[in-house]
């Protein structure tokens, strides 16, 4: 028993110390100008999120976020069943101008598939995909809504934040991209844990 606790004691130390160790290098990421993010080597960056809205044919707005996976990359969609943490969650702040209509679309629908480290059934996406969320517009004013995407990236093992604005002006809507964080460690929002830090070692 005790050769287990100081087993799981190394793990923990040799994780935050990696991990700390990079995460530097995805804070300048975040930080860096257009040109010089178009160079970054997609290991760096294992995914890219792209955001827009659009009207339907029977006027119906949308938010659509697109997500590109590299090297192998994947997540936890938000229709898996069971308590999983670090699924993909998309969510907006408090307000009373903008509310969401009926669950994400999913496209394409990722497959359920076992997973030894849950001992369970899960949706993990491993393709590029798009989320789509229909969006009520309560006001004709202006308005500014905030909003935020978070899903745990694997291999890496980091909590990815995607914080957002939805604004309207004179009657349209548009979305931007305002910042994009990811926090390592298997305590980021005790989200990786001991399990799957091991896993990748």
């Amino acid at each position: 028993m005790n050769k287990s606790i100081i087993i799981l004691i190394v793990l923990l130390s040799i994780g935050c110390t990696k991990n700390n160790q990079n995460d530097k290098v995805v804070t300048e990421t975040a930080q860096t100008d257009t040109a010089k993010t178009a160079t970054i080597n997609k290991m760096d960056n294992p995914y890219a999120l792209a955001l827009k809205t659009d009207t339907t044919d029977k006027g119906e707005q949308r938010l659509i976020v697109s997500i590109d996976l590299y090297d192998k990359s994947y997540f936890v969609s938000p229709h898996s069943n069971g308590n999983f943490l670090g699924r993909f969650n998309l969510s907006l702040g408090e307000t009373k101008h903008l509310t969401m209509k009926d669950s994400i679309i999913e496209f394409p629908k990722s497959l359920e598939t076992y997973d030894p480290w849950s001992d369970g059934r899960v949706n993990f996406v491993k393709r590029n995909t798009t989320y789509t969320q229909k969006l009520i517009i309560n006001s004709q004013k202006d308005f500014e809504v905030t909003g935020l995407i978070k899903f745990v990236i694997e291999p890496r093992c980091t909590m990815e934040k995607v914080k957002f604005v939805i604004s309207q002006r004179s009657g349209v809507l548009s979305v931007e991209k305002r910042q994009v964080s990811a926090h390592f460690g298997i305590f980021a929002d005790m989200l990786c844990d001991v399990f799957n830090a091991g896993k990748k070692r």
